[in-house]
């Protein structure tokens, strides 16, 4: 190979590595996790059937009947009475691009429940931290309302 073609290759081999590694980094703004369907049997009870006042990636609230739905990696679909829930918050991760750009990455609302054998669950939002604040707010108008 003469000298170019390796500059030229070195090039495209950067490149990839740069797409793979931003593409996964703080979890990606295509990360997030699947919106509420009614198939995968979060149906409530009979008195109080689930249905979503509001729902988004990983979360749903359905005001009426006062349960909370959640995908999480970690413990999959649950649907939560709101009673069981005890406490809730945003965090993220702080990430220093270069001298002037801060990014948040690992956004998550973190839900304690009322729950020994599942205390605590994280809904995923990646790095948006917008959509995380949203729901966040969300939450607490719901509990406190």
């Amino acid at each position: 190979m003469n000298g170019p073609a390796v500059m030229v290759l070195v090039a495209v081999v950067f490149l990839v590595w740069c797409m793979v590694v931003f593409a996964r980094r703080g979890g990606g703004k295509g990360a997030l996790a699947p919106e509420w369907n009614a198939a995968w049997g979060a149906k409530g009870t009979a008195e109080r059937p689930f249905e979503p006042t509001v729902s988004g990636p990983g979360i749903a609230i359905d005001a009426t009947h006062s349960w909370l739905w959640v995908a999480t990696d970690e413990h999959g679909h649950r649907l939560i009475d709101k009673a069981d829930v005890r406490g809730w918050k945003h965090e993220w991760r702080e990430v220093n691009q270069g001298h002037t750009q801060l990014e948040f990455w690992n956004n998550a609302i973190v839900i304690r429940l009322a729950d020994l054998a599942v205390p605590v669950v994280r809904v995923s939002f990646g790095r948006d931290k917008e959509l995380a604040s949203q729901w966040q707010a969300r939450l607490t108008t719901w509990m406190n309302g």
